[in-house]
């Protein structure tokens, strides 16, 4: 026992790589030249040695079994040829550096990647630059992975759901860090499964065939003050849990079926900041509970929150819904989520707000979903007519008879004014509060409600004739 520290501390000398490794030049071979220099080179290379790739391509496949660091030249790209995976790392502490991939293989059974880590910790990937690959960066077993300053582009149309691979990959991870990359032409930008405690950040997320971020069997993730647009969905979190996404732009995701945050199975997320701008859903939730959602811009949707009776104890508040066809739909009448949190509640735009006392807050209670948003959501094509004067009369009668309402869903204290900078194009909010304040008038519904009373003062008087 007494000499077990000393055997331990010989080991971590003799396993240790050194210190200040060499620097070795690799120039890109002439065109024609079929040998594989940087192949051979990487296979002599001890721990710690330098690799620089010349200006030029370099033929792949390179597979690095010890720790060290391979970069590039200005021009510098290492080319797969459209065989299988271009770049395998098999070795913890490896960085990859300032070069470009391209043309992986095409064989999904086979993972073939731009870059490929496996079971090796502490990989970093920085500035580089992958094009035309089935996978852009797949890590397998592989904690404490970063990657950053990346540009990956797939093969992948946007809005095309039958393509194949996705940008980012993570399975089986723990503590990465993925940050300022562009991601594009993917079916699944950022995809993670079986991963904990990653931090997503800064990142780029547009024109994918299916999700920007697509989350599985996760835990306690930070996805955070990225940019994600015109994808099926912006974010779909299945199964996941303990999330915090924050401060995120997630804007023109629209499509049949298309989704600015898709909840399915995801519990205890805080959701902050964000500005859910332009979608055809901004929030999807089925099976998700205990989520907190505060602060959030929810603007110019088709449907603002869409919320089935599987979700319970959900709290929304401090957010500002401007301007949406459905602020919010139900399948229940009777619910357990909060549309405040006791004190605080939410903006509505098309809420007629009065604030007698200038405090800020509504006098009057709001009702966010309305009778022909319950009825719409489970008949679609009924949305041809949400515009018209029979809805708006109908909107009208809810608002003088709260036994019309379809749900017990309500925000106690409205505010009148939004906390948020409405995005580009939205609404001009009066923002003046008080007694002398003029509360926004809805001449939709004034005429629908004056043609609805013509028509039954014309019933009555020719019932009397009669």
């Amino acid at each position: 026992m007494r000499t077990l520290p000393a055997v331990l501390a010989a080991l971590a000398v003799l396993l240790a790589p050194p210190a200040h490794g060499r620097t070795l030049h690799v120039p890109a071979p002439a065109a024609g030249d079929t040998s594989r220099a940087a192949a051979a080179a990487i296979a002599e290379a001890q721990p710690g040695d330098t690799i620089v790739l010349g200006a030029g391509v370099h033929r792949g496949p390179l597979r690095i079994a010890h720790p060290i660091v391979l970069t590039g030249e200005p021009g510098a790209i290492v080319d797969g040829g459209h065989r299988g995976t271009v770049i395998e790392v098999g070795a913890s502490g490896t960085q990859l550096e300032s070069f470009a991939v391209r043309a992986s293989g095409t064989r999904v059974i086979d993972i073939d990647s731009g870059i490929h880590v496996l079971r090796a910790g502490g990989v970093l990937v920085r500035d580089v630059r992958l094009d035309d690959v089935l996978y852009g960066v797949y890590a397998e077993r592989a904690d404490d992975i970063h990657v950053s300053h990346c540009t990956l582009t797939g093969r992948v149309q946007p809005l095309d759901e039958s393509g194949e691979g996705n940008g980012i990959h993570l399975w089986y991870c723990s503590d990465s860090d993925v940050h300022d990359n562009d991601v594009s032409h993917f079916v699944d930008a950022i995809y993670l499964s079986f991963v904990t405690r990653m931090d997503a950040k800064r990142n780029r997320l547009h024109d994918n065939g299916r999700y920007g971020l697509h989350t599985m069997y996760c835990q306690q993730n930070r996805f955070v003050e990225n940019e994600v647009t015109r994808d099926v969905a912006g974010c779909a979190l299945m199964f996941t849990n303990h999330v915090e996404i924050s401060r995120n732009q997630i804007v023109r995701n629209r499509g049949p079926r298309t989704y600015g945050l898709l909840l399915r199975d995801c519990s205890d997320g805080r959701f902050e900041g964000n500005r859910l701008v332009d979608n055809t859903i901004a929030v999807f939730m089925d099976g998700s509970n205990r989520n907190h959602l505060e602060g959030n811009l929810v603007q110019d949707n088709g449907w603002g929150i869409l919320l089935f009776s599987s979700s319970a104890g959900n709290v929304f508040t401090g957010n500002d819904f401007i301007n949406n066809d459905y602020p919010v739909a139900l399948d229940m009448r009777r619910t357990d989520n909060h549309f405040d949190d006791g004190t605080h509640g939410n903006y509505w735009s098309d809420a007629a707000a009065f604030d007698l006392d200038g405090d800020g807050v509504s006098d009057v209670p709001y009702a966010p979903v309305s009778a022909f948003a319950f009825v719409s959501k489970q008949y679609p094509d009924l949305a041809v007519l949400a515009k018209s004067p029979a809805v708006a009369s109908l909107a009208v009668a809810e608002r003088v008879f709260p036994s019309l309402r379809p749900s017990e869903a309500v925000d106690h204290f409205p505010r009148v004014r939004p906390a948020t900078s409405p995005a580009p194009g939205g609404p001009r909010v009066v923002r003046e509060t008080g007694p002398e304040a003029a509360a926004p008038r809805d001449w939709g519904a004034a005429a629908g409600f004056a043609a609805a009373a013509l028509v039954g003062l014309a019933g009555l008087v020719a019932g009397r004739r009669a």
